[in-house]
This record gives C-alpha cells, sequence and structure tokens, in this order.
C-alpha cells in the first residue's frame, strides 16, 4: 500500500508539467545563448541538411530555451538558421524545471530519436514516391544523400523484384531476331513514357548538332554513357557478326588513327555542349584504340577521371591473349563539382574502377550456341543492363537525363528505365532503334509512341507496310 501511495504521489506531483502550456516566442537569434554543456555535436554536413529542410518547410519546431534564453534543444537548428542569415526563431522558453531537469531534458532531446529504427521497406517505398514526383525542392534536405535515397529504393525494388540474378536475366534478355520489324526511319523519334522523365530516341548521326535539339529540347544532360564504335570491321570482334549484320555504319576500320581521333573529338564537342557541367562522362573503348580516345578525351574535356575495366567472365577470340576486358574512359566536363554517390562505401556500395560483369546473359554460351548467333545478329557488342545501371547511378539523380549517342541495341535505354532516368539516345542505324524500341516495349508493356504521328509502334509498323504494299501494286 505504502509503495502504491508514493507512485500516486509522484504521478500528481509530475501532472503539470504533462499538461503545461506551450506559449511559442519569437526570440533574437543574437540573444541565445549555446548550452555551455551540450554533449551533442553536429557536423557542418548536417546543419547543411537542416538548413535545406528549414528553406523546403520552414521552421516548424521550436527551440527550447530556459529563462535566461540559454538554449535547452535545438543547438543544430539555431546553427542551420545562422547559416541561412535568420535572425529571430521561434522558441518554447521554459521556467518551470530546475537545473536537474534541464540537464536531463537537454539529453533526452538527443537520445530518445536515437533509439527508434526505420521500417526499410515503407522508407524506401516513400523515398521511392517522393524521387519520382517534380518537387520544388531538394529532396536531400530529409537528411538522406542521394546516394543512400538510392540504395534504400534499389534494395526495396530488389527485394520486390526477386534479386539481383533474376532481374538482370530479364533485363539482358532481347527479342528474337524474327521479331523486329524494320520500321524506323532515319529521322523518326520515338517518346518512352510520359513527362519530362520520358525516353527519346532519335534515329540519327550524333556528330550533327540538330540531332541533340531532337532528343533533348534544350535540356542538358546530367550524365553520358555510351559506347562508341572501336574504328574496327566486325570480323575482329566475332565469327557471328560479320556474316549476321556486316560492319558499322561508321568507324568500322576505314578511319586512319588520326581520322578516328578527329570523329571522336567531334562527339565529345557535342557532349560537351549538350550536358550540364561538372557531368561525368563514360566511353567505352578496346585496347587497340585507347591512344585515339585518350587524345581526344585530353582536348575536350577538363579532367580525366579515371580509366575503369570491365571484366567479362570469359575471352573473346584470338590466339595471342585472348582479350577479356573493355576499358571504360571516365572524363569529367567542365570544373564544377562531379555527383559522387558511392563515396567510401558508406551506404552498401563499394565501387573500384575494376568492374565485375559477365557478358550480357544471352551472350554467355560460345559462338557456336544457337542463341548466341541469335542474339549477335541483333547487335556484336552488347553491354549488360546491370552494368550501366551502376555507372549511372554513381554519379546522376533519379528524374535527369542520361545521354547516349551511340544507342546501339538499348542497353542504355533498359537501364534507364529501371533506375528513374530518362535516356536521350541517338541511334545511326534504323534496325538498332527497332530493336531498343521492341526491348523497352517488351520490359515495360508499354507502346513507344511515334513523333510527330502520334502512332504507336505497332500502328506505324501497319502503315508503312500498307504504304509499300501501295507502291508496289502495279498500274492498272
Amino acid at each position: 500500500m505504502a509503495r502504491g501511495c508514493v507512485l500516486h504521489a509522484l504521478s500528481r506531483t509530475k501532472e503539470p508539467l504533462m499538461t503545461t502550456e506551450l506559449r511559442i516566442e519569437q526570440i533574437q537569434i543574437d540573444a541565445i545563448i549555446p548550452h555551455p554543456g551540450n554533449p551533442r555535436l553536429h557536423t557542418k554536413k548536417q546543419i547543411r541538411h537542416i538548413s535545406r529542410s528549414i528553406e523546403a518547410f520552414g521552421f516548424r519546431i521550436p527551440v527550447v530555451v530556459d529563462r535566461d534564453s540559454r538554449l535547452i534543444c535545438g543547438h543544430a537548428r539555431v546553427e542551420a538558421c545562422r547559416l541561412l542569415s535568420m535572425t529571430r526563431v521561434p522558441a518554447v522558453r521554459v521556467t518551470d524545471l530546475d537545473d536537474v531537469q534541464v540537464r536531463a531534458l537537454m539529453i533526452a532531446d538527443n537520445r530518445l530519436t536515437e533509439i527508434s529504427t526505420w521500417d526499410d521497406k515503407l522508407l524506401g517505398e516513400h523515398l521511392s514516391v517522393l524521387s519520382d514526383l517534380e518537387l520544388d525542392f531538394d529532396l536531400e534536405c530529409i537528411g538522406f544523400d542521394y546516394g543512400e535515397i538510392e540504395q534504400r529504393i534499389l534494395t526495396v525494388e530488389e527485394a520486390v523484384g526477386g534479386g539481383h540474378e533474376e532481374d538482370d536475366h530479364r533485363s539482358d534478355e532481347l527479342p528474337d531476331p524474327d521479331e523486329i520489324i524494320p520500321i524506323t526511319r532515319p529521322g523518326d523519334v520515338w517518346i518512352m513514357g510520359e513527362g519530362d522523365r520520358a525516353h527519346r530516341v532519335l534515329c540519327g548521326d550524333c556528330t550533327d548538332p540538330a540531332s541533340y535539339k531532337r532528343v533533348l529540347d534544350d535540356r542538358l544532360a546530367a550524365i553520358v554513357f555510351t559506347d562508341p564504335p572501336y574504328n574496327l570491321p566486325a570480323k575482329t570482334i566475332g565469327r557471328v557478326c560479320s556474316g549476321d549484320h556486316g560492319d558499322f555504319a561508321m568507324a568500322a576500320g576505314e578511319m586512319t588513327p588520326e581520322q578516328f581521333t578527329g570523329f571522336l573529338s567531334d562527339v565529345m564537342q557535342r557532349l560537351c555542349e549538350h550536358s550540364e557541367p561538372g557531368s561525368i562522362h563514360y566511353l567505352f573503348m578496346d585496347w587497340r584504340h585507347a591512344s585515339e580516345m585518350l587524345a581526344a578525351g585530353s582536348a575536350r574535356y577538363a579532367d580525366f577521371k579515371n580509366l575503369c575495366v570491365w571484366v567479362k567472365d570469359r575471352p573473346g577470340m584470338g590466339t595471342f591473349y585472348r582479350s577479356q576486358h573493355e576499358l571504360v574512359f571516365v572524363f569529367k566536363n567542365g570544373s564544377e563539382r562531379h555527383r559522387n554517390h558511392f563515396g567510401l562505401g558508406e551506404h552498401g556500395r563499394t565501387r573500384s574502377n575494376v568492374w565485375h560483369f559477365p557478358s550480357a546473359r544471352s551472350l554467355e554460351a560460345s559462338e557456336g550456341d544457337p542463341e548466341t548467333r541469335e542474339a549477335l545478329r541483333l547487335h556484336p557488342t552488347i553491354k549488360p543492363v546491370r552494368l550501366i545501371e551502376e555507372a549511372i547511378i554513381d554519379c546522376s539523380r533519379r528524374g535527369e537525363i542520361v545521354l547516349d549517342p551511340f544507342l546501339g541495341s538499348g542497353s542504355t535505354l533498359i537501364a534507364c528505365e529501371k533506375t528513374g532516368r530518362a535516356c536521350a539516345g541517338i541511334e545511326l542505324a534504323p534496325r538498332y532503334v527497332d530493336v531498343a524500341v521492341t526491348r523497352w516495349q517488351r520490359w515495360t508493356g508499354k507502346d513507344a509512341v511515334h513523333e510527330p504521328t502520334g502512332l504507336t509502334h505497332a500502328q506505324l509498323a501497319e502503315s508503312r507496310r500498307a504504304e509499300i504494299q501501295a507502291k508496289e501494286v502495279p498500274n492498272g
């Protein structure tokens, strides 16, 4: 009984504190005194995040001060306000706590939020929704870096999709060559998706400045990821390649080293003109023409950031050191700060300049395998989608534009679709454009739309077949 009476008495004495009416007043920042005993340390990064949050949402949580305007709760928020050159902050003045209670409250205010945890699935879903919206504020204002936001979204998506292996298999699948109906003509633009995040693919020449206007519409790409022709005839790539689709339309071995350097330099100039300052540009090249790539890049880019190596699961053709890698030259456009969403691996993604990825799933078998032959009939140098996903996640944000002036079979297009980026693709060969469009339609279950007719891929196919048949009918 005695113990119960004591607890009852204590609850009665605590009741006034729990029902105290809070009155908010505006206090001059210069009048606020930081508590000398505050044990909580705040980084510059945290202060920046808080300042962005205040800019986006306003100052919604008052600080707490004692009767002498000494801070109890809200030291970081006050520092963020100073960073924003604010002169006043809303505050609750506490006058009914003694020094012991103030000391305990200061600790509790910081500690009690630390002992909660996230529901990772729900958090990832919220971040995914926010990332897909056109926001008028920087999403980092919620306290997560873009690298962590991306990683949390991907973790949820992979759990829903069945993991990397199954996902990679589906995204690397190519349509049967017999499915590819020759529809596209030079000058055609295909739109895939809706709004500002729609993908745009042009059948055109990437050395022509007008091509970029048609896929970008005066916008700038946030990143470039592309696989230029290697100035090699198809027969040096593989036996199947030369027999089924011949050489590329340009840079297929016909250029001298000087001409090829000039060709790459012209393309790089266009890429720099149509991408954001500080954007990272990834360009593939094999060892035979690494010198031309480096010479062209050194003249066009402010910084040669790194040389990444794609190590494949099996070697290619040849007898003297069979090649089992491709080089990825990483340049930076301009001298502005570039994006880095992986850092030192603090968000769960540890990246180096050696990339271990198998060849595209359909190419894992030998060239004598029927499945491989069918795939190589579509494109001889298909890149695995996962490789591209990782690279564009490294240095771009969801909703931004990824520019690929040598789109080929459309692996960059699929990677952009999977990671929430918009692909601006240019491809000279009409057949490869049809391959890319067909891949996207199979992956999404949606229809690509032709600009400016508004016809779907299937509808335009029907229209152009009828047009051809009409021309073939002999005059009566």
